[in-house]
């Protein structure tokens, strides 16, 4: 549908580096990670992680 309205790029953002499940699971359904981005995401315990932003093209 988002190709229908004239969209090229779907952009999922703040994938947690050591998220290995979810990751995979993103790459399966075709996303392809642009980066990491270090430090981005803060954990419950007051430590930061890495995110892998991701992107699909249409």
């Amino acid at each position: 549908m988002g190709k229908r309205l004239g969209f090229r790029v779907l952009q999922f953002n703040a994938v947690v580096e050591n998220n290995i499940h979810a990751r995979n699971l993103y790459e399966r359904l075709g996303f392809r990670q642009l980066g990491t981005i270090p430090g981005g995401f803060r954990m419950k315990d007051g430590s930061y992680e890495n995110i892998c932003p991701y992107y699909k093209e249409l």
